[in-house]
């Protein structure tokens, strides 16, 4: 069996709408979650993936969000998924991530039926870090109603980073070899403890590769994310919500604590903490996973 056809543990109500979208000499695999006629429309969410994602490991979160008024769409990012297939895996940079989201966000809100309609950013891990930087730097940011961001890659937890001399030498690895690939080696169980996702992950991805220039360019994003003064240009008409699991391995919940406090205290900003959740709330076990997405609702709807 083929990567592609290992199967979903989770059957939706819905059918999302996938199409290829060519953007800067990149090929885009999209994939968008519409709410059914049935159900009142709430808002538009373009969601942004972690590092080494694809769109089947949000299949029961973005069915579960448009049947409940809230259209989604996610693309599989430069260097990941679909849009970048075997050699041109992890093949991607700074400027790259931002102007594609820049490019998708635009793209969407063009078809927006009304410019007032909530408008979010979601991300997860690296595209929760993406997100952040976004709504301190992003071109279109004046555009986005509010930004939740789970598990955000600002530091990486101790059981997950790598080790000094590899630390030390990333940012030269980066300028001399930033296309050059290697497995990051994640501990699976850090992902989540819900089984049925965990395995597909497993089965699907085999491995969760990256290059120097990928993983230089995340961890700088989060060490900007602990600056007091660049922290404290996140927009004040975004209202934030971060969620991050308190055993969360991989991403340590302290850096969303850090930039949390950094930011001035006349921004709508909420943080939950997560107990006993892992790194993929998003996918969590069942129980973690339906407090989640109620947090999620529930700020979405109250905006």
């Amino acid at each position: 069996m083929m990567p592609s056809e290992v199967a979903v543990p989770y059957e939706a109500k819905g059918t999302p709408i996938v199409e290829f979208v060519e953007h800067n000499g990149a090929k885009f695999k999209t994939v968008c979650w519409k709410v059914p006629q049935s159900v009142k429309y709430k808002g538009k969410i373009i969601f942004v993936h972690g590092f080494s994602e694809q769109s089947g490991i949000y299949t029961e979160f973005f069915d579960n969000l448009s049947q409940n008024g809230y259209e989604v769409f996610f693309f599989d990012q430069r260097g990941a998924g679909e849009t970048s297939p075997g050699k041109l895996v992890g093949q991607t940079n700074e400027f790259y991530t931002f102007d594609d989201l820049d490019f998708f966000i635009a793209r969407n809100y063009k078809e927006l039926k009304n410019a007032n309609e909530k408008f979010f950013l979601m991300g997860h891990s690296m595209g929760g870090g993406i997100i952040l930087n976004y709504g301190i730097r992003g071109k279109h940011k004046d555009k986005i109603k509010g930004i939740v961001a789970c598990g955000p890659l600002i530091f990486l937890h101790n059981k997950s980073m790598p080790n000094i001399v590899s630390r030390l030498l990333l940012p030269y690895a980066a300028k001399v070899y930033p296309g050059f690939t290697l497995d990051s080696k994640l501990n699976y169980d850090f992902i989540t403890t819900n089984e049925r996702w965990k395995n597909y992950i497993i089965e699907h991805d085999k491995k969760l590769i990256g290059s120097f220039g990928q993983f230089n360019d995340m961890f700088k994003r989060g060490k900007d994310l602990l600056n007091r003064e660049y922290v404290g240009k996140f927009d004040k008409n975004i209202s934030l919500l971060i969620l991050h699991g308190t055993h969360d391995y991989i991403n340590d919940i302290k850096g969303s604590e850090e930039f949390f406090e950094l930011l001035p205290d006349d921004r709508n900003k909420s943080f939950d903490k997560v107990d006993a959740g892992r790194h993929s709330l998003f996918i969590e076990n069942d129980k973690v996973y339906k407090l989640v997405f109620d947090k999620v609702l529930a700020f979405c709807d109250a905006l």
